[in-house]
């Protein structure tokens, strides 16, 4: 887990639960070796707006509907940063494993509200084998993003609406995995 996360969750009586996995890079990757669902890993989207860079998090399973994550932002246009710019403006990350808190890294967080109507969230915490998870409740009084609706579920062409809260219970009264 990146020092600096762990840090600024213990400086905000955080709870969470730390996880260690096998190595994932990608955003579905780390939902399924974490055995969460697309819908409750938060995948983390870096753009450059006018005013900087700012964090865009939302569901491993879905993509970002770049018009309406610039009406959001409200700035004027935006775009995907490069790799390099990643590097440089989050320090100590692995591509691909940055965490959705804004605040460590001095940007704003925006986040789809379909990732926050899970009951329980997880993240990745700065490296490709490690990652966290906690209440969606507690992820916003950390996070303090702004929260809109700018997810695509991926191969899809419209806007996603807010999943339920939990799924469906499994047949023969099997408990769920990953619940906190």
């Amino acid at each position: 887990m990146l020092r600096r996360l762990e840090e600024f969750l213990g400086a905000h009586g955080a709870h969470y639960e730390s996880i260690a996995h096998r190595e994932a890079v990608t955003a579905q990757e780390g939902a399924a070796a974490t055995h969460v669902s697309g819908w409750s890993w938060a995948k983390v989207v870096i753009v450059k707006e006018r005013e900087g860079y700012a964090m865009a998090v939302l569901p491993a399973c879905c993509a970002i509907d770049m018009s309406r994550l610039k009406g959001l932002i409200g700035l004027g246009e935006i775009e995907l940063a490069s790799i390099d710019e990643i590097r440089k403006a989050f320090p100590g990350c692995a591509l691909g494993a940055v965490p959705p808190f804004g605040r460590l890294f001095g940007v704003p967080t925006l986040v789809e509200e379909a990732l926050v109507d899970q009951r329980d969230i997880a993240m990745p915490a700065g490296d490709h084998h490690s990652a966290i998870r906690m209440r969606a409740t507690e992820y916003l009084r950390l996070a303090e993003p702004r929260r809109g609706q700018f997810a695509i579920h991926e191969g899809e062409t419209f806007p996603v609406h807010p999943k339920p809260r939990t799924l469906p219970r499994a047949r023969g009264g099997a408990a769920r995995r990953g619940r906190a």
